[in-house]
């Protein structure tokens, strides 16, 4: 008998508001040792969101910050308005300092069936080099399956039966 999703997925789910604060994300990823999770808006799945998301956010809003700080701190520049470079960066902070989940989380969802063999699952994951896949069963959140779990399922602290 082949292995299906629901033979190794998580049911117990971790799941994130879209109106979080990107630094309490942080910190709930941290403490539940996960690289991240669904994210639920009434009931629904919107999208999902992922410690590689914070760090790309911040890296686009640090390299923004860089290119307007060049372009007031350039002798070419003349500021008419009284513009200048503290102020841009007070912006800036002020931004990321209220980004929330919804700013920054993955809107398409990818997602297996709890009945969906495990190899279709695994394949999956490579071709759209993700770690994680919602499971998703009669319109509804039901586990999540990450690379964590295949390991697990080759390693000796899982119980079903190894499938050669």
């Amino acid at each position: 008998m082949e292995l299906q999703v629901k033979d190794i997925m998580l049911t117990e789910v971790v799941s994130f508001s879209p109106d979080l604060s990107i630094d309490v994300l942080e910190q709930k990823l941290l403490n539940d040792r996960i690289g991240g999770a669904p994210v639920i808006e009434k009931g629904q799945v919107i999208g999902v969101v992922c410690r590689s998301d914070i760090v790309k956010r911040l890296a686009v809003e640090q390299a923004n910050a860089m290119m307007v700080y060049d372009f007031y701190e350039s002798p070419a520049y003349i500021s008419k308005d009284g513009l200048d470079v503290n102020i841009i960066a007070n912006l800036v902070g002020h931004r990321i300092e209220n980004m929330k989940v919804r700013d920054i989380m993955t809107s398409s969802i990818i997602s297996v069936t709890p009945t969906q063999k495990l190899h279709e699952a695994a394949d999956l994951m490579l071709e759209k080099k993700i770690h994680r896949l919602l499971v998703i069963g009669d319109e509804k959140l039901e586990g999540v399956i990450s690379v964590t779990d295949f390991a697990r399922l080759y390693s000796n602290q899982y119980s079903v039966s190894r499938p050669y």
